[in-house]
């Protein structure tokens, strides 16, 4: 029998209710000792704060890992990338966090973020755009040339980076850079051998690139439409053309007493005659583009070219664009870029004038899923947008498309002529050798995709080594044409937008 039980059977005159009293009171009183040695002890201890995780990098598709960032030097982890040539895209990865101020107060804190925030980072590489690009640029010069073989895929609008391909592996020299012979003409190239961790795609001040060529004829070509000219705007061409820019006289390149005088080369059915935009820049008519500098201005063609996304780097080409008025060599590609630069300047004409930063990531989030601020495309309109149409409908030329205004590219064939084909679909572009064949370029336009691809040689080998053999300018243009077919492939067909008839024609 419970003692409840018994208070309730033997009523209030018996002796069982004081039993209960007592166990009432032991039980306070243990209940009131709890309490007090409750507040006598130790309040209970915060939960730890969550150890320092290291941040994830994974490719476009959210599943393939690139990159797991420790505690030590982010690049380090770059070098231990499952796919060796992923590491290059990495390693620019690690660079544009390092440079956004979203990410933190200055460079220490945003690695120390990157290193320790236990991030999940989309990039935005197209792993199998990828695979085939580095699989095309090794076949055309493997990764034992001394020459480089760089290739870059960016999507117009948004500046995402879909590949990076170059044929070096990302790994550190064994033994420090060769310098370049006594009384070499040139910057010091440690980029003979088959290993290089340095931006060979994307550029910086210890990389600045390489000579363009012929593509920087669309800077002076789209200047003349900013200003006032129309697409057929004609020149009377001729072999040689004795320009008002002053050079040294002792020049190859001078005549007259020290002016530049540039020449054409190539088909002999274009080197004199009367030119338009669309078949002058169709078959690289050097005459045409050096005096429509004259009339429109080098400074100007320079501003544009730094607006649509070329960057000078190197330090004679950041001189000479200071006061480029008399730069009349720089509408022919004489100064040093990059692959993604030269790629992204085309996706801004490609995208109607807007230029977007190069962007190598697509979404990130923090270690409890919510997006990190901070990260998506950003974009300006550069150019109006019935000018960089303009500038396209001319760039359809080079690469065997047609302007939207019929016949106007020219009669002949192009170096570039079978891009189209390759392709596809609609596309605007253009390549070129430079005149010391020490450099190749070019570069393949679409509404959703600009693909370019460059290859160097070193600056101070001898003409015979340096020289870019016969058929590899033509087989880079392939490659550069499949490779921009393949990021295409998935994607519906899209054309040009036509532009208005008064910016093509005058009357």
């Amino acid at each position: 029998m419970s003692i409840i039980e018994s208070a309730h059977r033997d009523g209030p005159g018996g002796r069982r209710p004081v039993a209960l009293a007592v166990v009432v009171l032991v039980v306070a009183a243990v209940a009131g000792i709890a309490v007090w040695r409750s507040r006598d002890t130790d309040p209970p201890k915060a939960a730890p704060a969550p150890a320092a995780r290291a941040s994830e990098l994974f490719a476009a598709d959210g599943t393939t890992l690139i990159a797991r960032f420790g505690a030590e030097d982010p690049r380090e982890s770059c070098l231990r990338a499952p796919v060796n040539d992923w590491g290059f895209f990495c390693d620019t990865v690690v660079t544009w966090w390092q440079g956004q101020e979203a990410f933190g107060a200055d460079r220490a804190e945003r690695t120390d973020r990157l290193r320790q925030g236990g991030l999940r980072i989309v990039g935005s590489l197209d792993p199998k755009l990828q695979a085939g690009a580095k699989q095309r640029v090794d076949a055309l010069v493997p990764v034992t040339d001394p020459k480089v073989f760089s290739l870059a895929s960016i999507e117009p609008g948004t500046g995402l980076i879909r590949a990076m391909a170059v044929n070096r592996n990302f790994r550190r020299t064994a033994a420090a850079s060769p310098s370049a012979p006594a009384g070499a003409d040139g910057p010091v190239w440690p980029y003979t051998g088959p290993d290089a961790t340095d931006a060979l795609i994307a550029g910086d001040e210890n990389m600045p690139g390489t000579q363009a060529g012929a593509p920087f004829m669309m800077f002076t070509l789209a200047a003349a439409l900013e200003s006032g000219l129309t697409l057929d705007h004609a020149i009377d061409t001729k072999k040689v053309y004795q320009s008002k820019f002053r050079i040294d006289p002792q020049s190859p390149m001078a005549c007259g007493g020290g002016y530049y005088c540039p020449s054409n080369t190539g088909d002999t059915a274009y080197q004199s005659g009367r030119r338009t935009m669309w078949d002058a820049f169709g078959h690289t008519v050097v005459t045409y583009f050096v005096a429509l500098a004259e009339q429109v201005g080098v400074e100007k063609a320079v501003a544009l070219a730094q607006r649509l996304g070329i960057t000078f780097r190197g330090r004679d080409d950041q001189m000479l664009g200071k006061n480029s008025a008399m730069w009349g060599a720089f509408t022919l590609g004489v100064s040093a870029t990059s692959t993604l630069d030269l790629a992204n300047a085309y996706a801004t004409l490609a995208a109607d004038g807007t230029r977007c930063d190069p962007l190598p990531a697509v979404k990130v989030t923090d270690a409890t899923g919510a997006q990190v601020p901070g990260v998506g495309p950003k974009c300006e309109s550069v150019l109006r947008p019935e000018v960089a149409r303009a500038a396209i409908d001319a760039g359809r030329c080079p690469v065997g498309d047609s302007s939207a205004f019929g016949d106007r590219c020219g009669a002949g064939a192009v170096p570039a002529t079978t891009v189209r084909a390759t392709v596809g679909r609609p596309v605007a572009g253009q390549s070129g050798v430079t005149d010391s064949r020490r450099s190749c370029s070019v570069v393949v336009a679409g509404p959703q995709l600009a693909t370019a691809g460059m290859i160097a040689t070193a600056p101070w080998a001898r003409t015979g080594q340096a020289a870019i053999p016969t058929g590899v300018p033509e087989a880079a243009i392939g490659v550069v044409a499949a490779v921009q077919h393949d990021g295409l492939a998935p994607l519906p067909v899209r054309d040009f937008t036509a532009p208005p008839r008064d910016v093509a024609l005058a009357g």
